[in-house]
């Protein structure tokens, strides 16, 4: 906005007050007109923010539900694999348990986070009420960590083929030796199979409380044992 000065001399303090109570109402108006753009193009940022992040987490939702139950496959398999190798450990002629399939395979689930990212670099977190915006936060805090446990599955299986390829593991009958390696990196890998099984469920229920207006639950409980 341009302030000009008057076009004719002032006469007096009438008019000087007059000059300046122009001005200033004029300068209130433009920092008005300013303060409903910047307001209005806050709100829609934060609006569409809104809209792409439960678009995702609506998405990542789905995938998670899927997870819990791929999971809980695996996890299935891994008990198979231990109590197979337990066996051959403690009675290397057992026919049935050389037999039994030994798998070890895991795959990964995709989760996105481009719209969480977009609202972190447009500063639409900002705009948001604080409460608000730590729900997303810890939403996709979640589902980050439940990408990061991914990698160490991945590690595990890279474990085992090393195992495998070390003591030409599956080529014959199995040997106590073979299955003492085998057993440790199965173990490890049925407990990262247990915690990451544990995160998709925490996380599968935070997102469906999320998309239904609903608190989530604040932690789950998983009671770990031992091998044989």
């Amino acid at each position: 906005m341009d302030v000009h000065a008057p076009h004719h001399p002032i006469g007096g303090w009438k008019d000087f007050f007059v000059h300046l109570l122009t001005i200033t109402i004029g300068l209130l108006i433009a920092v008005g007109i300013e303060g409903c753009v910047e307001l209005h193009r806050e709100h829609k940022l934060v609006n569409e923010a809104r809209e792409t992040m439960r678009a995702e987490i609506q998405y990542n939702s789905g995938q998670m539900k899927e997870a819990v139950g791929t999971l809980q496959k695996q996890r299935d398999t891994m008990e198979k694999n231990i109590d197979a190798l337990t066996r051959i450990q403690e009675n290397p002629k057992d026919k049935e348990a050389q037999k039994a399939p030994i798998s070890a395979d895991y795959s990964i689930v995709g989760l996105r986070d481009t719209a969480w990212k977009t609202a972190q670099t447009t500063g639409a977190m900002g705009f948001m009420p604080y409460a608000e915006a730590e729900r997303y936060s810890d939403l996709y805090g979640s589902q980050k960590e439940f990408l990061d446990e991914q990698d160490k599955i991945l590690e595990d299986e890279a474990q085992f083929l090393g195992v495998v390829t070390k003591t030409n593991f599956g080529h014959n009958d199995v040997t106590p030796e073979q299955a003492s390696l085998a057993l440790e990196r199965f173990g490890i890998w049925k407990a990262h199979l247990a915690y990451l099984d544990l995160m998709a469920k925490v996380t599968a229920l935070n997102d469906q409380a999320f998309l239904e207006g609903k608190e989530g639950p604040r932690e789950m409980h998983e009671e770990m044992h031992g091998g044989k």
